[in-house]
């Protein structure tokens, strides 16, 4: 009887941290292309706010990070998803951001880092990391992802993830460097 209640317990545990815990997914949608859309979607049992997306170039032996949150003028109307236009905004379970094609973000950030003599066709890799708040937490919680730009196909350039998940920022270590981060880019 010991054990059947000790399983119980530890069942209504396990239930109990998944649903206070974060989900947060960056993913390559509508194509394999740089012309394929890049998403993302909540999948924590709670709403969670986006407050940043910070983008990291690879440029051959060198790194550029800048914040995509705020990197272009919005136009007066915003369209039926205003939260895609500015990179941030509150999301529901399920919900999703469209933060634009991969090309669009590659060139927005290399205009904003007033890059000269560098296209998108010299960048390597992108890194996103989406900054969240999330209810029961009192840290911001996040989510970063790598994509690798692979230029030696015949039907040009394809978007790789380097790996399948998105990687989850939980630690208090990481949630500390995270808020670090985004205040180095406020």
């Amino acid at each position: 009887m010991l054990a059947v209640w000790i399983t119980y317990l530890q069942l209504l545990f396990i239930q109990f941290r998944a649903g206070r815990r974060s989900s947060i997914l960056i993913t390559r949608a509508a194509g394999k292309g740089m012309r394929s859309r890049c998403l993302v979607t909540n999948m924590s049992a709670q709403p969670l706010y986006v407050t940043s997306l910070i983008g990291t170039l690879h440029i051959a032996e060198r790194q550029i990070e800048l914040s995509l949150t705020d990197l272009r003028d919005l136009p007066e109307d915003l369209g039926q998803d205003p939260r895609s236009k500015m990179a941030q905004g509150s999301l529901n379970t399920g919900e999703f951001l469209d933060i634009g094609h991969f090309d669009d973000i590659v060139s927005a950030m290399l205009e904003a880092n007033d890059e000269e003599g560098i296209d998108v066709d010299h960048v390597d890799q992108l890194d996103l990391t989406v900054v969240a708040l999330y209810a029961p937490e009192s840290l911001p919680v996040g989510a970063s992802r790598r994509f690798r730009f692979d230029r030696q196909i015949a039907k040009g350039p394809k978007v790789m993830p380097l790996n399948v998940r998105t990687d989850q920022i939980r630690s208090k270590r990481r949630r500390r460097e995270l808020l670090a981060k985004v205040r180095a880019h406020t």
